[in-house]
């Protein structure tokens, strides 16, 4: 069994890495669009009265999409850059239902049955306890609320798995690990939330050089990462769709996938 993560150490980790990194999350065009942005508001078919907490918000493009459909949405992130950026994308698109706070996954300083959706996207495969950031989102949810959860997921094979989490983490330090579908359905039934909606694991393509500099990786550690995906077995170049032009890196493929939840 893999030794769980510190979580000091973790949380550390996350804020120097998005820290640093936080202008170039608000422009990056993987977190601000996508097809999984549509899909989040399609599963929660808002009504427009609903309080949404939108976790670990990033770039703030998660809380502005539900912003126009809902009465407020709280986003909050561990990372004060992050936020600060954020915030001002916010003014920009002018949000004034939107509000922002400094706060953890893993403890959220909310009262019981505060919100009627609480989503995440793109975020936990970067939390030291997920187990627990599923009990606090269930904790906060409101009876009949909505948990949606949209993020990186290793495949059920435990190769491809461990491929998969080894070359996100080379990239990213502050990866902690994508988990299972098995998995994080597990947990939410664990605290009590129903399965309502799965969408079944999807790629999604990196452009290795944008990928890698968006995490200002060193030449040394691209190229690194470079050879090692040049020499891995085949099933796992081929499942992650790793494309090569004159012998280079081009692209790679993540797997996603989308489960909600609903607290009865």
């Amino acid at each position: 069994m893999a030794e769980k993560p510190d979580a000091a150490s973790v949380k550390d980790s996350v804020r120097e890495q998005f820290g640093a990194s936080a202008h170039a999350y608000v422009t990056s065009a993987s977190h601000a669009s996508g097809d999984d942005l549509a899909r989040l508001l399609e599963l929660a078919a808002p009504s427009g009265s609903e309080r949404v907490l939108d976790v670990a918000t990033g770039g703030g493009h998660t809380a502005l999409a539900f912003a126009p459909h809902v009465a407020r949405v709280t986003a909050i992130d561990l990372t004060p850059a992050m936020l600060e950026e954020a915030r001002a994308h916010a003014a920009r698109r002018a949000a004034p239902n939107v509000t922002f706070d400094l706060a953890d996954a893993e403890a959220l300083p909310y009262e019981d049955a505060s919100f009627d959706i609480v989503v995440a996207r793109i975020a936990p495969h970067h939390f030291a306890d997920p187990q627990a950031f599923v009990r606090e989102s269930a904790r906060v949810l409101s009876k009949g609320g909505l948990f949606l959860l949209d993020d990186n997921m290793a495949p059920e094979d435990d190769e491809l798995d461990e491929f998969m989490n080894r070359f996100e983490k080379w990239r990213d330090p502050s990866h902690v690990r994508a988990h299972k579908l098995s998995q994080w359905r597990a947990w939410m039934v664990a605290n009590g939330l129903r399965i309502v909606g799965e969408d079944a694991l999807q790629s999604k393509r990196y452009a290795f050089d944008e990928w890698t500099a968006r995490m200002r990786m060193p030449a040394d550690d691209r190229r690194a990462l470079e050879r090692w995906l040049l020499a891995a077995p085949k099933r796992c170049t081929e499942f992650f769709g790793l494309e090569l032009n004159a012998g280079r890196v081009t692209s790679v493929c993540g797997t996603f996938a989308i489960i909600a939840a609903r607290k009865p």
